[in-house]
């Protein structure tokens, strides 16, 4: 069994919207078996492990709990604080 420390940890905070409409807040680790990964979206694109593990996660009344959540269940992903450097920030949406 392999151990990760916090020591060896890349954090990104996610909101995660479920199949079954529940929203999920938490925290990702970018290193995944030892390896690190750049972006949150490179766990849910580029990995065959069917399972992502939220820490610090709140869903509905579950408050400050570790999830595995079965990544077929994710119906979309939105990291948080996150920006790829060299790109352009959407502009403002105006409203009619």
């Amino acid at each position: 069994m392999k151990i990760i420390t916090r020591g060896h940890m890349d954090v990104r905070r996610a909101t995660l919207k479920l199949s079954d409409g529940s929203m999920v807040t938490g925290k990702i680790n970018l290193i995944q078996r030892g390896e690190t990964e750049h972006r949150v979206s490179d766990i849910f694109v580029g990995r065959e492990e069917p399972f992502v593990v939220l820490f610090e996660a709140s869903m509905g009344e579950l408050i400050n709990q570790v999830l595995v959540i079965n990544k077929s269940h994710i119906v979309w992903v939105i990291p948080e604080g996150e920006k790829e450097e060299g790109k352009e920030e959407f502009p403002d949406w105006e409203q009619d």
